[in-house]
């Protein structure tokens, strides 16, 4: 069961038990303040359900949308469950991979000899998928 939302939205819905990972999708590069989270309440005990952040940010596809592994959770039962995205205004996604060294030399000659540019994705397309 897959479920996405736009960052802006707030989604209420029902969880089953399992092990659930959660991805930013829209670019592979993307850079979020440490103050960025994804909240997911449990509705009936009102406490919000433990993340685990990522360390090392896994790139894959996931639906054919370019996407970025950040938290993942556990769930031991069903639950319905209340899911909001915060601290997300100052997040930047990238089309492209980062670089391994950022200088303005470097991004000046990249983006002058490769054929795609390094493009900065809206945060109104960027979405957040829990699978």
């Amino acid at each position: 069961m897959a479920i996405k939302l736009k960052l802006k939205e707030v989604l209420e819905t029902e969880l089953y038990y399992g092990f659930y990972e959660i991805f930013v999708l829209g670019g592979f590069d993307v850079r979020a303040n440490p103050d960025f989270f994804v909240e997911i309440l449990d509705l009936k005990t009102n406490e919000s359900i433990l993340l685990r952040e990522k360390n090392l940010k896994a790139r894959d596809y996931k639906n054919g949308i370019k996407a970025v592994k950040f938290f993942s959770f556990e769930i031991y039962k069903y639950t319905k469950c209340r899911i909001s995205v915060h601290n997300f205004e100052d997040m930047v996604v990238n089309d492209l991979m980062p670089m391994p060294i950022t200088n303005p030399i470097s991004d000046f000659l990249f983006n002058f000899f490769s054929a795609r540019k390094q493009e900065k994705i809206n945060l109104d397309q960027v979405e957040i998928l829990i699978c």
